[in-house]
This record gives C-alpha cells, structure tokens and sequence, in this order.
C-alpha cells in the first residue's frame, strides 16, 4: 500500500458569498444562505452560525493577527478557526478575520473582547442590507498529495484542490464557473479561487466542494475548467 503523503503549508481561498450582518456591536457578518430571517436584527440563541467575519478599523499585520490569536486561544482557553482575510464591502475589500468551528453565536463576544485587549479594534455595526461580495482569506492547509496537479483536504473529505497552469483574475474565475455550471449536468458542488503555497513556489489552484463527488465527477470537473482555461490563454 503506497504511503500518504501529507502537506501542511499555507495558501489562500477567494469565493463571493451572500453577506449579511449579525447584531453585535461590531460590525461583523456572516456567509449565508437566502432567507435566514434573523440578519440585521437580534443574533440567535439555537443556530450554529457559519463563517463569521469581524471588520477591523485598521489593516493590521497578518502576523500581529496570527499571533493574537495563537495568545488568546492557548491563555484563554477559547476553542474556534480564525483566519485574516479580506472582505468586499462598500465596494472596497476590508480587512478582516474570519472565525469559524463555533457552536453558538453568543461564543463570539468575548472572543471579540479578547482581541480588542490585543489591540485588535472592530467596526461598529451599522444597517447593511444582505449583499454578495467577494471573500479572501489566509489558509492553512493540511492536504493529502494525491498526485502532481491534485490535492486531498485531509480535514474535510468533501474538498479537493487542482493545480491550473496560470493565475486567475476572480472575474475571470466566476465567468469559466457559470458557464461551466450551465453545462454540466451534475453542477452540485461549490468552487473557490486559491493558491497553495510550496518550496518551488505558488501553485494557483480550484478548489471543489462536494460532499457526493466521485473521482469521475472530479475529473471531469477538473477537464472543463482546463479546457476553458487553454480558450482564454490561446
């Protein structure tokens, strides 16, 4: 049985979500489906939210970030994924952290806090209407190396990334996938824009969400995005 080969390293995912606001005093917001009914107004006590995403005042370092929050996760004993990112609003991308893993809405607050005490400072909150913008975030990877091009979440089986031979603009990106998705006659996954970090440089890759794909589905999906790559670079 030929040994896995595992890759922990660091890279980035870039995808455009519909965003909203949650009703804290910073102003922070989340990633969701249509019609979640509570955005805007009084945060939930009984719904597990999805990724979070704190608007800072300023663009601080990503290792000041990094580094706030290996110190509030090991002193504090808090337990949640937090990431630096980039979030569009008001038609500019903001920075951010990204926070996910986190049971209840009201875990939040004094994460919040906590960051504030290491000189992290948030937005206030103010009326946003749900919009779609555009997400990137720092992320570390932990990824079985299925071959040259191909990648394994070795944390979340449902995710795979494939290398493409060049550097995607995000408007570029978004148009390859629906026309792609108009295409195909299974189109059920998510895909994002990322890089992966490596010794012999960055490999720009896409990455596929399906929690039903097949390494036939996969395979096709990775072919039509290729082929419409080698259309846009002819």
């Amino acid at each position: 049985m030929n040994q896995k080969i595992l890759l922990e390293t660091i890279g980035t995912i870039e995808k455009k979500e519909m965003l909203g606001p949650v009703g804290y005093k910073e102003l922070v917001l989340e990633a969701f489906q249509p019609f979640p009914g509570y955005h805007g107004t009084n945060i939930p006590d009984h719904i597990k939210p999805n990724s979070l995403f704190a608007i800072t005042r300023s663009k601080y370092t990503e290792e000041k970030i990094i580094r706030a929050i290996q110190k509030i996760k090991s002193e504090r004993g808090f337990s949640f994924d937090g990431s630096p990112g980039m979030v569009t609003l008001y038609n500019m991308l903001n920075p951010c952290i990204r926070f996910k893993d986190l049971d209840t809405y009201d875990e939040l607050l004094p994460i919040l806090k906590a960051f504030e005490d290491e000189g992290i400072e948030f937005m206030s909150n103010r009326k946003i209407e749900p919009y779609t913008g555009i997400i990137k975030v720092k992320k570390y990877f932990l990824v079985e190396v299925l071959s040259d091009y191909l990648f394994k979440d070795a944390e979340d089986p449902n995710m795979h990334y494939f290398s493409i031979p060049i550097q995607l603009r995000f408007n570029q990106f978004e148009k390859i996938t629906i026309d792609l998705k108009n295409n195909l006659e299974d189109a059920r996954f998510d895909a994002a824009l990322g890089t992966i970090f490596r010794k012999t440089g960055v490999i720009d890759v896409i990455r596929i969400y399906d929690d039903k794909c097949t390494p036939e589905k996969l395979d096709l999906i990775r072919s039509k995005y290729l082929q419409a790559i080698n259309n846009l670079i002819r």
